[in-house]
């Protein structure tokens, strides 16, 4: 079991975690609740029982949602922002870049799904620019994660990409590979975020088979969750 955490970058009172291939999360579009080994691993992981992760339906563009007492699941979202304590935001992966937010000033927590498609569309950008709309984030005040996803290893793309990408395209003997996670750093760095502020745990999920890989299994592959809490 390879569970990984961001608690040593972040503050007590922000919980994350993203789960390996041990338990596939992927969402069952007819039965959407957590089974109860996704509730029991979740629980131990975070430590709340009884509590229910914020769910959304990924469709690999770039709305951000914000979540409150009001805000109903399963909406079609990419992100997610929230200030209330105790509600655990979700993101489905299985290749895609997991990005983390929180602003310590303001006590707000993000989390992101942004695959290329997603990233294309700037959307840990659009993240930043919500936190700010709505919480009043500085860009000095963040912290930033990246989870394991998809490397430029691996991740072998068309010639077309380096029109979305020109600065993160390997050319090389068999083709082309994109660099996701540089990507959606130069995306956070042109807004003045500082790079000091922007964690990246390095992993790739194609070559580390304890991770759900869609480019290494096809359609067999599960997914990881990346979750992250505001604790009470």
């Amino acid at each position: 079991m390879m569970m990984l955490s961001f608690n040593d970058f972040f503050p007590k009172n922000v919980g994350t975690f993203i789960s390996d291939r041990t338990v596939d999360f992927s969402l069952d579009k007819e039965r959407p609740q957590w089974n109860s080994e996704q509730a029991r691993l979740i629980a131990e992981q975070v430590g709340l029982e009884n509590t229910q992760p914020f769910n959304v339906r990924q469709v690999h563009a770039n709305t951000v949602l914000i979540v409150d007492e009001e805000t109903p699941p399963l909406q079609e979202a990419d992100g997610l922002l929230t200030r209330l304590k105790e509600v655990p935001l979700v993101i489905r992966t299985a290749d895609c870049l997991p990005v983390f937010f929180f602003d310590e000033r303001q006590e707000c927590i993000g989390l992101v799904h942004a695959g290329w498609r997603g990233t294309r569309e700037q959307i840990a950008v659009k993240a930043v620019e919500k936190m700010q709309e709505a919480y009043g984030t500085k860009v000095k005040d963040l912290k930033i994660a990246f989870g394991p996803a998809i490397r430029a290893c691996c991740y072998q793309v068309g010639e077309e990409f380096a029109q979305y990408f020109p600065g993160e395209i390997s050319p090389r003997e068999d083709g082309f590979y994109l660099d996701l996670a540089a990507a959606n750093q130069r995306q956070l760095t042109a807004l003045h975020i500082d790079a000091e502020q922007i964690y990246d745990c390095g992993i790739c999920t194609c070559c580390n088979k304890e991770f759900f890989s869609f480019r290494r299994e096809g359609e067999r592959a599960g997914r990881m969750i990346s979750l992250m809490v505001l604790k009470g």
